[in-house]
């Protein structure tokens, strides 16, 4: 009786610390606006070029990298985006509002088509000067 009433307790206290942390992890979709988006071919990284038989070397890639800033409060990120195909969603247009999750590394975004589109954040920077 003891060691399934244990076994209940260890249960019940595990499911509250995940729903604590879910809830912890799930911030709340705020509105940002796009200003502005970068777009940059990249051609193969240079170690993947093989050793000293030109043979060895793959084939070449080509895919390509957009970087993204976006307005949050008094805070811009820039987000990079890469895909090997020379799309990106019409809902990241310059003076665009989009809704937006932050987290410490990762911009979430809510997208009609793409629910689920994240980028890396690579930089974050003050946008609004503070006069005391």
């Amino acid at each position: 009786m003891k060691g399934s009433f244990r076994i209940a307790i260890v249960i019940v206290l595990t499911w509250a610390s995940m729903l604590y942390a879910a809830q912890r992890n799930s911030q709340p979709f705020v509105q940002g606006k796009v200003l502005a988006v970068q777009k940059y071919r990249v051609q193969t990284p240079d170690y993947t070029i093989g050793g000293s038989n030109p043979a060895d070397a793959p084939l070449t890639s080509r895919y390509y990298e957009f970087e993204v800033s976006i307005l949050v409060d008094c805070k811009i990120y820039v987000g990079r985006y890469q895909t090997p195909f020379n799309y990106l969603p019409s809902a990241f247009t310059a003076d665009r509002s989009i809704p937006v999750r932050l987290t410490r590394h990762v911009m979430y975004f809510d997208l009609p088509n793409d629910p689920d589109m994240r980028m890396g954040i690579v930089r974050r920077k003050a946008a609004c000067s503070s006069s005391r």
